[in-house]
């Protein structure tokens, strides 16, 4: 697997190397016995003979390559390298050889059974104090685990990064869907609101010629109570037809709509006006619009038939506000004569009671220069108001 010379103990570079090395332990003393016995991988080559053979190793790099101390002597430095030692580490080090500077590199190498290794080689040039380079001093520091672990750590991540990547596709194909579930099932309501607006709207007709062909006034009154009850929910289903949401109705515009179709209620003599003063961006959900638009005709209608007896005149209005976040209120107001047996016990203001309920609000009625009705209720969620 790697470069390793066989048979080298009767050539002139072991047998130089052998001497270099019994100089080295009779001169260097203690800095001699520091290299060997130190954990850290170390050899020390021999600039001056052919090839820059190896003529020392410490027994840590003996165990780093697993080879013999003896094995080691007169090896080329390059002796590890393999198949897949990459050449620009193995130029990077030539280089640095030929140009006697210290060289830092990352480089794989095989041991002798065979297993790879992955190190930090840090290579330096030993002068003889003249600028004549006679040795090279090579330490290594084994990197193995830790590429390992990088290596590893980079396949989890590559495999996280797919996960997240098919997950996010399979997301998009869902949201995909969903939003044309949603887009169907908007159409779908906006379908079903329409049809209902016309059922609606064909059943009031019909009321309106029966009530016509009624000779008691008290009959078609009623008669025409039940038709504008009708137009009311007609409305109701026309707006939510038209709407961006067909879960919202705008309020204002909502109320604002029922008092101009009211008007048609009041005297021709001009003695009653209608008015409705509404506050913009005030959105109520499909199910309170319904019993809203209800209860506005309940107590408009009471007003025109109760608040201004002839020959008295006044206004009647509508106003639509948010006196506080999280709360809408619905007023309606007129100057009239205030308040009466006849027109308390009326069954509008049981059916406006009823209709409260349903929308989970409080009903407040005082006489006071007129009659003043207030319904408060909670208002849409902001989330919801504004999707």
């Amino acid at each position: 697997m790697n470069e390793f010379q066989q048979d080298l103990s009767e050539t002139a570079a072991r047998t130089l190397a052998e001497r270099h090395i019994e100089a080295i332990r009779q001169h260097g003393g203690i800095f001699v016995d520091a290299v060997r016995l130190t954990r850290m991988p170390m050899i020390v080559t021999d600039a001056t003979l052919p090839g820059n053979p190896i003529i020392f190793a410490n027994q840590a790099f003996a165990e780093l390559s697993g080879y013999s101390l003896e094995e080691l002597l007169g090896q080329d430095p390059h002796f590890m390298n393999g198949p897949a030692t990459d050449s620009a580490a193995v130029q990077e080090y030539e280089a640095a050889i030929r140009e006697s500077r210290n060289a830092t590199l990352e480089i794989l190498q095989y041991r002798k059974d065979g297993s790879a290794i992955r190190a930090m080689l840090f290579a330096a040039p030993l002068d003889d104090g003249q600028g004549t380079v006679t040795n090279h001093f090579l330490s290594y520091l084994d990197i193995t685990r830790r590429f390992e672990a990088e290596k590893n750590l980079q396949a989890l991540t590559a495999e996280l990064e797919q996960r997240v990547s098919d997950r996010t596709r399979e997301l998009e194909v869902a949201n995909a869907r969903l939003t044309k579930l949603v887009a169907e099932r908007e159409i779908l309501l906006a379908e079903v609101n329409h049809r209902a607006k016309n059922s609606l709207s064909i059943a009031g007709a019909l009321l309106s010629l029966q009530g016509r062909r009624q000779a008691d006034q008290g009959v078609k009154a009623l008669f025409a109570e039940t038709q504008e009850r009708l137009n009311a929910m007609a409305r109701a289903h026309d707006l939510l037809s038209k709407s961006e949401s067909v879960q919202q109705v705008d309020a204002g515009s909502y109320v604002a709509d029922l008092c101009a179709a009211l008007e048609a209620i009041t005297p021709s003599d001009d003695r009653i006006h209608l008015e409705a003063q509404v506050e913009e961006e005030i959105f109520v959900s499909a199910d309170r619009a319904i019993p809203l638009g209800l209860a506005v005709t309940e107590l408009v209608t009471n007003a025109v038939k109760y608040a201004f007896p002839s020959p008295h005149s006044g206004t009647i209005r509508a106003r639509v506000r948010r006196p506080r976040p999280g709360q809408i209120e619905l007023v309606i107001q007129d100057n009239g004569v205030g308040m009466t047996g006849l027109r308390e016990g009326s069954l509008g203001y049981g059916l406006v009671r009823s209709l409260v309920r349903q929308i989970e609000g409080e009903i407040d009625i005082r006489s006071d220069a007129g009659v003043t009705v207030t319904i408060s209720f909670p208002d849409l969620p902001p989330r919801e108001a504004k999707s």
